[in-house]
Order: C-alpha cells, then sequence, then structure tokens
C-alpha cells in the first residue's frame, strides 16, 4: 500500500504516502488555536511546514543535495490556483510554497517528489527480474488491475505480500540513487516514514523498493547493482497495515508529477505483466 491519494473527504489528519513520494495533510480551520504549525518531513530529504496567524503560509525546506522535482497540489479546488510551478531541487534551500488568507471552511494539500529534473523514455524491451530470491514465489495483492491505495501516478506500482526480514533483490541493473533506512514504524493515516530504496536504470527511469524493515536496507547510495542481487529486507514501514514490498518504475511526466510504467517480468512460465490475486515462480 503506497502513494494513494485520498480525496473524498477532508480530515484533521495526515498521511504520508511514502517517498517518490506523497503527503496530504487536511485542515478544518474553524475554531482551531490561533498559530498552530504542523511540519511534514518525508525521510531525510525535505520537510513542508505549514504556519497559521491571520494567514496561512506553507513552507519548503529542502534538506539534500539530490536532483529532486517536488509538487505541491492544494484543495478544495478554488485554491489550485495558488499552487506553485513544480519546483526543481538540488541543493538544501528554504521556499515559501504558498501564501494565502485562512479559508473559511476545511482545506488541505498534497505534495510529491520524485528523483531527477527530466523525463525519460522507458525501455519496453527490457524483462525485470522478479524482486525475490530465486525459486521463491509471493502473492500480488496490488497492481492496476485491483487498485486500493495506488492512485494518480501510480497506476502500475506493484504490492506483494511478502513477510517481514524477507530478502528483497534488485528487480534491475543500475545506481543507487536514495535509501533510507531509520524508520520502525508503520501507519494506516501516514504519520511514520517508510524506508527505501530508489535505483536509476539505464535509461534513466528510477526503480522504488518501499516498506523496507528498519535498517533492512543494505546497499549503499552511489552503489551499483545487478538484477537478482540481493539489496534489502522486506518490511512494514511508513504508510502500511502489514509487511509487503512495493515497487514500482517511474519517471517525471503527467499531471501527478511522475508516471509509473507496466513493466514485464521473467517468470517461471514465461514474460508476464502482473495481475493481483496471482503467484509468480521466480525462475
Amino acid at each position: 500500500m503506497t502513494l494513494a491519494v485520498k480525496t473524498a473527504r477532508l480530515e484533521n489528519r495526515f498521511r504520508r504516502l511514502p517517498l517518490a513520494g506523497f503527503f496530504a495533510l487536511f485542515f478544518p480551520l474553524v475554531g482551531t488555536p490561533a498559530i498552530p504549525a504542523n511540519v511534514n518531513c518525508n525521510a531525510d530529504l525535505l520537510c513542508v511546514t505549514v504556519l497559521k496567524e491571520r494567514e496561512v503560509k506553507l513552507v519548503l525546506e529542502n534538506k539534500s543535495y539530490k536532483p529532486l522535482s517536488f509538487a505541491l497540489f492544494l484543495q478544495p479546488d478554488y485554491l489550485q490556483d495558488l499552487n506553485p510551478e513544480t519546483l526543481r531541487l538540488s541543493k538544501p534551500t528554504t521556499t515559501v510554497l504558498a501564501l494565502f488568507p485562512i479559508p473559511a471552511g476545511p482545506w488541505g494539500y498534497e505534495y510529491r517528489i520524485h528523483y531527477g529534473h527530466a523525463r525519460h523514455e522507458h525501455d519496453n524491451d527490457y524483462l525485470y527480474t522478479l524482486p525475490y530470491a530465486r525459486d521463491s514465489t509471493y502473492s500480488v495483492t496490488q497492481s492496476h488491475e485491483n487498485i486500493s491505495t495506488h492512485h494518480r501516478g501510480n497506476l502500475y506500482a506493484i504490492d506483494w505480500g511478502m513477510p517481514r526480514g524477507d530478502a528483497v533483490h534488485a528487480a534491475r541493473d543500475g545506481v543507487v540513487v536514495s535509501t533510507y533506512r531509520l524508520s520502525a514504524e508503520s501507519s494506516s493515516t501516514g504519520e511514520a516514514t517508510a524506508n527505501h530504496i530508489w535505483i536509476r536504470h539505464s535509461d534513466g527511469t528510477i526503480g522504488k523498493y518501499l516498506h523496507l524493515d528498519y535498517e533492512g536496507v543494505l546497499v549503499e547510495e552511489r552503489q551499483l547493482v545487478l538484477a537478482g542481487q540481493l539489496i534489502g529486507l522486506s518490511g512494514n514501514t511508513g504508510y502500511s497495515s502489514g509487511a509487503h514490498l512495493h515497487f514500482s518504475v517511474s519517471t517525471l511526466g503527467g499531471e501527478s508529477l511522475y508516471e509509473t510504467f507496466n513493466v514485464k517480468f521473467k517468470t517461471r512460465s514465461g514474460p508476464r505483466n502482473l495481475v493481483s490475486g496471482r503467484e509468480y515462480l521466480h525462475p
């Protein structure tokens, strides 16, 4: 479960939609204290602070030298004209994202981040390696044919039900560009951070492995990894209701900042696009 967009109702709570990354926060402002402040961080990459006094101010603090793209989405619709242009981040900086009078009713925002500053074409001929050990199998619990939390840009993300501590292997060769390993918590409403590995492929797309166990990241940034290599341990961190592995391949593009690809995997029964509710044996 990850990167869901929950906008049907506005609530006094936030959901963190793990790295790659998305965060949603909703405020019913009537009757709230005069100057509350909320700080919403995405691992060790960046934080968004909401300050409210006579007006609302949203401030982004970027903590990283990584090339990141950032997009803010205010809600409801009448606030969307205040959304800033997509930001290209590459060094620590503080930016005022939006400044507006306190709305009379509930309002909220979402933000998304993605590695890189450019869109890349996916190599659709590439066959991915299932991200677990040879001769093993796991059930797909969410795919594009059965979506519960993978909305907007995450249409083709895949979840496997995978017990905590099971081995996670690279699905494709690449270079590790971001990791986080210090979260030990999960939350169905999003307060917790997901441990992650992001890998940049030869075509520039990003492979994302999320919800890894505490200290369950077994590779380092800038490390070259090969398909099938052990890279981490599955877990239940971040926006998650049970131990599983979330995997996606994405690039910048579309209205939601980034988009995912419907990739094919090598399985014992041949190349397959994976379908929810089925198990696929690693050849």
